[in-house]
C-alpha cells in the first residue's frame, strides 16, 4: 500500500452530509477522501427539496460550500396552526434576531455544489465505490473497496460512516432501535394562487400533518397519511388530489392550481447501535434517521459533522483511531441527537392523537407560544441550533 492510499479520514457516503464531514475534516488539515457508491453525474434529477436551518447555513458558509448563486428561499417565519382546534402561533426569525430562520434548496442544487468545492479543497473523491470490508490494524483501518468494478484496499486513521445505514452491516453495526408510525409521506410541489411569501406552514389536520415550505409561487409539501390511505391518495388525479389536498389544508395559502412530482415514502425512526472500539464514527441518518415533522435530520447531521471536525481539529493525527476519541465525539452529540428525536418523536404523537384532551392541550400550548415570549425563543433556538447543555 502506499502513501497515496493512505488517509487521515475516509468518509463512507456521497450525500450532502459526507460532503460536509469531508469539507470540514479537511478544512482541519486532515487528508481526506470520500466513498459515493453512485457514480458522479454532472446533472442530479433527484426532485427533493431540503429545509436548512440558519445554523446549517452558517456551517456552509464557514466552508466556503454556500453560493449565492444557488437557488434558494429564505423562510422568515413559521405559522403553526391546528385545523379545526382553537391556538396557533407564529415563530419569526425576529423572534430571535436573526434575518431568516433557514432557506429552502433544491437537492439538485446543493449537492453539486458541495461536490465541487470537495475538488476545490483537494479532498480525494472515489465515486461508483463500494466498501465492502472495514478491519482496524493498530492506527490504521483498512477498507477493502470495489471501484469501478476493480478490487482496492485504502487504510485511514478514522473512518466516517454517512450513507445513510447502507454500510452499518461491513462495520458489524445495525440499527438497535426503530419505531414505525403507521403513516407514510406524500411529497411534492403544488402551485398557489397566493402571493410569494416566506413563511413556511406546519398545519396539523385530521387528515395528518402538512408541511409547506415555500418556493416563490409555489410551495414544496410532506403530507403525513396514515399508510392504508395512501394508495387512494396516489390513485387520484392531479386534479381530485388537489381538492382533496385543499380540503385538508385549507385556505390560509389561497388555492392550490397545480401538483407535481409526486412520490411517497415510510415514515419511521431509526436509532443505529455506535461502535465500542475506535476508529469509525456514524453521522447524520447513518446513526438516527428521524420523523420529519420537525425538519431536523438534514439539520442534526450538519451539527455531527461540524462537531465531529472541531474535535478531531484539536487532535493529534495518531489519536484519530482511538476509542477516546470515538468515546469523546459520542459524549458531545448525545445530548443534541437524544433530545432532538424525542422532540420530533413527542410532536408527531401530540399532533397525530385525536383524543379530546390532547387536542385541547396542543391548543393551550399554541396558544402560550404567544404569551410566552422566552418558551417561543428556546423553542426557535433548539429548531435552529439543536439543544444546548
Amino acid at each position: 500500500m502506499t502513501l497515496d492510499d493512505q488517509f487521515d479520514a475516509v468518509v463512507i457516503g456521497g450525500g450532502p452530509v459526507g460532503c460536509v464531514v469531508a469539507l470540514a475534516l479537511s478544512r482541519c488539515g486532515l487528508k481526506t477522501a470520500m466513498l459515493e457508491a453512485q457514480a458522479d453525474r454532472t446533472t442530479i434529477s433527484d426532485g427533493r427539496t431540503l429545509a436548512l436551518s440558519w445554523n446549517s447555513f452558517l456551517i456552509l458558509n464557514r466552508l466556503d460550500a454556500w453560493s449565492d448563486e444557488m437557488v434558494s428561499f429564505p423562510i422568515r417565519a413559521i405559522h403553526i396552526s391546528d385545523r379545526g382546534n382553537f391556538g396557533q402561533s407564529t415563530v419569526s426569525a425576529s423572534d430571535v434576531n436573526l434575518t431568516e430562520l433557514g432557506f429552502v434548496v433544491r437537492f439538485q442544487d446543493l449537492l453539486p455544489q458541495l461536490r465541487m468545492e470537495l475538488i476545490k479543497q483537494n479532498v480525494e473523491t472515489f465515486f461508483h465505490t463500494e466498501a465492502k470490508s472495514i478491519k482496524k490494524s493498530g492506527e490504521y483501518s483498512s477498507i477493502n473497496l470495489t471501484s469501478k468494478g476493480s478490487d482496492k484496499t485504502i487504510s485511514s486513521r478514522l473512518v466516517v460512516m454517512a450513507d445513510g445505514g447502507q454500510s452499518l452491516n461491513i462495520a458489524g453495526l445495525k440499527y438497535k432501535k426503530s419505531i414505525e408510525y403507521g403513516h407514510k409521506a406524500i411529497v411534492g410541489i403544488v402551485k398557489s394562487d397566493a402571493k410569494p411569501s416566506n413563511i413556511a406552514y406546519e398545519r396539523f389536520t385530521d387528515a395528518g400533518p402538512i408541511a409547506l415550505l415555500p418556493r416563490g409561487n409555489e410551495f414544496s409539501f410532506v403530507w403525513s397519511v396514515n399508510s392504508d390511505g395512501v394508495d387512494s391518495l396516489l390513485n387520484e388525479t392531479d386534479e381530485n388530489f388537489l381538492s382533496r389536498f385543499q380540503s385538508a389544508f385549507g385556505d390560509r395559502c389561497g388555492n392550490f392550481t397545480a401538483i407535481r412530482e409526486k412520490r411517497t415514502y415510510t415514515l419511521s425512526t431509526k436509532i443505529a447501535e455506535q461502535p465500542s472500539g475506535g476508529g469509525i464514527v456514524i453521522v447524520g441518518n447513518a446513526s438516527q434517521a428521524l420523523h420529519p415533522i420537525a425538519a431536523q435530520g438534514l439539520n442534526l447531521g450538519f451539527r455531527d459533522a461540524w462537531d465531529l471536525a472541531q474535535l478531531c481539529g484539536q487532535l493529534d493525527d495518531k489519536k484519530l483511531s482511538r476509542s477516546e476519541t470515538v468515546r469523546d465525539f459520542r459524549r458531545k452529540r448525545r445530548w443534541d441527537r437524544f433530545q432532538t428525536a424525542v422532540f420530533s418523536s413527542s410532536l408527531n404523537r401530540l399532533f397525530s392523537s385525536k383524543m379530546l384532551g390532547m387536542r385541547r392541550g396542543r391548543g393551550l400550548g399554541l396558544l402560550a407560544l404567544d404569551l410566552v415570549p422566552l418558551a417561543k425563543k428556546i423553542i426557535i433556538k433548539q429548531l435552529i441550533f439543536g439543544p444546548r447543555l
